[in-house]
């Protein structure tokens, strides 16, 4: 929905499982008619989709792309951002580290993405602004290491991409890379020193191009996993004039060395790569390594640790566990107000393997109302939720 500041809000639609042009439209057909109803009754609800690469293809046939467009324009939706990270199967399969491949060394990640583009471009309203979010160049502990020229290549013609689309269309289109542990870009300092030091010197387009065309996807759940303050870091980009493309508002898993983990279990969903980070510094790559390392208990002497598990926000917490919330401050939203950034969404993709002490019986659509309702009046919009 568009806010009464110009920005726009959504959830991210990589909650509902699926990888086809059918199984998208079956998602905005059966689960977004309940949320939009809950949030935006009478005005058009923007929609952050999800488009894996069998999807992707499809929409090639202008078609099926027409017929996309048809469907949200029946459901009073619109299209204004794409979470183009997840390249393949994302849910009910083992995602893990695969969720990182192909990287931005890969011609089949930059041919996906300009294809992303391509369809957003064609559904975005008239004038309007869309951003795709991507993976941060790759994975840190992937056997190839691929060099920073050989990414900056890729998004360089990325950029090139996407200036001749608002060439073509006036729609301004711009990419964010997502930092997220363990990976290429994983703390503000590294991302900052890429696009300083590699891509806004590589000279493969100008940098006026580069800073228009590619900037950063702000998770706060990945912020909060390195320690940061997410306000620090919303300065800093602002200051460093990379354009923050969007804003994820999701939530870590965060609780006391000191308490009973044995719920850590719960959470080893086999699915998604849980990363642990310790305030001293200590890291663990997945969760079951940090429930099987028996130095884990070491850690007391930093008492907080985090894990990279997405838990709603609207989720308290319980005597063992709790969120990184809390580092959402009325300060923080003042800062991202203040910054370039008009895309906001909610994105906790991990429901269908949430412990249910968390889910609580709750459907998927009725979670992402209840996320919903948590953020608007945190980011102080005066918006009347039913």
């Amino acid at each position: 929905m568009q806010l009464s500041d110009g920005r726009h809000f959504s959830y991210c639609l990589n909650v509902h499982p699926g990888e086809s042009f059918e199984d998208l439209l079956h998602a905005i057909e059966t689960y977004v008619p309940e949320i939009k109803n809950a949030l935006s009754p009478d005005q058009p609800f923007g929609l952050g989709l999800r488009i894996a690469k069998e999807a992707s293809v499809e929409l090639k046939n202008s078609e099926k792309l027409q017929q996309l467009k048809a469907c949200m324009e029946a459901q009073d939706c619109y299209a204004f951002t794409i979470n183009g990270f997840p390249f393949g199967a994302f849910h009910q399969t083992r995602v893990k580290e695969h969720v990182y491949q192909p990287d931005w060394s890969s011609p089949e990640r930059l041919d996906y993405s300009k294809d992303l583009f391509d369809h957003l471009a064609f559904l975005l309203p008239e004038g309007g602004e869309g951003s795709v979010s991507t993976v941060p160049l790759g994975y840190k502990f992937s056997e190839a290491k691929p060099s920073f020229t050989a990414y900056s290549k890729h998004l360089s013609e990325m950029a090139l991409h996407l200036h001749h689309i608002e060439q073509e269309t006036g729609k301004l289109v711009h990419l964010g890379l997502e930092p997220e542990p363990d990976c290429v870009l994983e703390t503000t300092a590294e991302t900052l020193a890429f696009f300083k030091e590699q891509l806004f010197t590589s000279g493969l387009a100008s940098e006026k191009i580069l800073r228009r065309h590619i900037g950063v996807c702000l998770d706060t759940c990945h912020v909060a996993m390195q320690f940061e303050d997410p306000i620090e870091a919303v300065k800093a980009f602002t200051e460093a004039g990379i354009r923050i493309s969007k804003t994820q508002i999701s939530a870590a898993l965060e609780c006391e060395a000191a308490n009973d983990l044995t719920g850590l279990k719960a959470f080893d969903d086999g699915v998604y790569l849980h990363q642990v980070k310790s305030q001293n510094g200590k890291a663990w790559r997945d969760l079951p390594d940090f429930i099987s390392d028996d130095s884990c208990r070491l850690v007391a002497s930093a008492p907080t640790l985090r894990i990279h598990a997405h838990v709603p926000l609207h989720w308290e917490g319980d005597q063992d566990f709790r969120s990184t919330r809390h580092t959402l401050t009325p300060e923080f939203w003042k800062a991202l107000a203040q910054s370039d950034c008009t895309h906001l969404e909610v994105e906790t993709y991990t429901f269908d393997v949430l412990p249910e002490s968390i889910r609580a019986g709750r459907t998927v659509a009725q979670d992402m109302i209840a996320e919903c309702q948590w953020a608007l009046p945190n980011i102080d919009i005066p918006l009347a939720i039913s």
